[in-house]
């Protein structure tokens, strides 16, 4: 007998049939999103200029000027000088002015304004350093930043460690902390995803603030343009000075030189010199009034300055005290205005450039001496 003929019964073969309809149901889908999100990426990148910036990390300054650094640490650009601080030099250091003044080729201002000085340190010696590598560090810090008051562990150090951006950056991370890194460097959508899910946000940031947050306008090399503008206390005396520099006022009271402050500053100026990087240790030009704001008064600021120069001898930096300088250069006891910027400039650039000879002629500089 013939074999016999065996046929799928119509409904195994009517589901073959729909298998290839399925795939495409599930595809089509698939495809319209990746389509959507590459348009989102494109229209991102594109109207990015006219977003909030979007701050991953503590402060939305630090944020800025990561991105200047990467940026200048992946171009052809180099770096031969930096400065770091707090706000004092974030308004005072002009980089540009001091390359025209002959004093390097090139400079960045990397002070960050409203971090405590264990950040500014580890900053300074994890983040900016290992990005440019400088041949000089200019620091600048004054009184302020040698009394305990201003270490604030808990509001200071501990928040910033705390931050992915800061843990990416550092090389300290997990595998949640690298990914969202290089997200947030690849993908201008993840990078705006908090900005574009807040349509109040989409006119852009205000100069000088960022809901409260001191999120000043910055120049290409990183100077604070907050303050150059202003002119001294125009809005009152004292009083509108208490107001304008509260916190610093507040670390004045009961001033003393802590003993972890200069460990933390002579600690970073140590680091840096073993890396063969010429240090100028700068105590900032401040007025009569932030002098007088002192317990103790010049007693207590000249207790300051014998500290800061303390720490420039053992540690082997450079060391430069302009002293008090008249009121119309600032914009506030503390912050040089424009005036003060270019004062301040001619007076940094001639030290600049003898710390820069030093650091070609020796590979590294040798000891530590003082400018007027």
């Amino acid at each position: 007998m013939p074999a016999a003929v065996t046929r799928p019964p119509p409904a195994a073969a009517g589901a073959e049939a729909t298998r290839p309809v399925r795939s495409r149901m599930i595809g089509v889908p698939i495809i319209v999103a990746l389509v959507v999100l590459l348009l989102a990426e494109v229209a991102v990148r594109v109207g990015k200029s006219s977003l909030a910036t979007p701050s991953a990390w503590p402060a939305p300054e630090l944020q800025k000027k990561y991105d200047q650094i990467v940026a200048r640490a992946g171009s052809a650009q180099g770096t031969d000088v930096v400065l770091v601080g707090d706000s004092m030099m974030d308004a005072g250091g002009d980089p540009a002015a001091l390359v025209a003044a002959g004093s390097a080729a090139r400079v960045y201002n990397a002070s960050v304004a409203g971090e405590t000085l264990p950040t500014i340190a580890e900053w300074t010696a994890k983040v900016v350093v290992p990005r440019l590598h400088p041949k000089v560090v200019v620091i600048g810090f004054s009184s302020n930043e040698l009394s305990p008051a201003v270490l604030a562990p808990s509001l200071g150090l501990s928040a910033y460690r705390h931050s992915r951006a800061v843990r990416d950056a550092e090389g300290t991370g997990g595998v949640i902390d690298r990914a969202d890194g290089l997200l947030r460097r690849t993908s201008m959508l993840y990078r705006y995803r908090s900005v574009l899910r807040n349509p109040l946000s989409l006119g852009g940031t205000v100069a000088g603030s960022a809901g409260g947050i001191f999120d000043p306008k910055l120049t290409g090399d990183g100077q604070d343009l907050a303050f150059t503008g202003q002119q001294y206390l125009a809005q009152g005396g004292v009083n509108q000075a208490r107001l304008v520099i509260g916190t610093i006022i507040a670390t004045l009271e009961g001033f003393t030189v802590g003993k972890d402050n200069v460990a933390i500053l002579q600690g970073l100026i140590t680091n840096l010199r073993r890396q063969n990087i010429q240090v100028l240790l700068v105590a900032m030009p401040v007025t009569a009034d932030l002098v007088s704001f002192h317990p103790a008064g010049a007693a207590d600021y000249q207790r300051a300055l014998a500290s800061f120069g303390s720490i420039a001898q053992a540690s082997g930096a450079l060391l430069a005290v302009p002293g008090v300088w008249p009121i119309n250069e600032f914009a506030d006891p503390v912050h040089l205005n424009g005036a003060g910027t270019v004062h301040f400039t001619k007076y940094l650039a001639p030290l600049v450039r003898q710390a820069a000879g030093s650091a070609r002629s020796t590979g590294s500089g040798s000891g530590s001496g003082s400018a007027p």
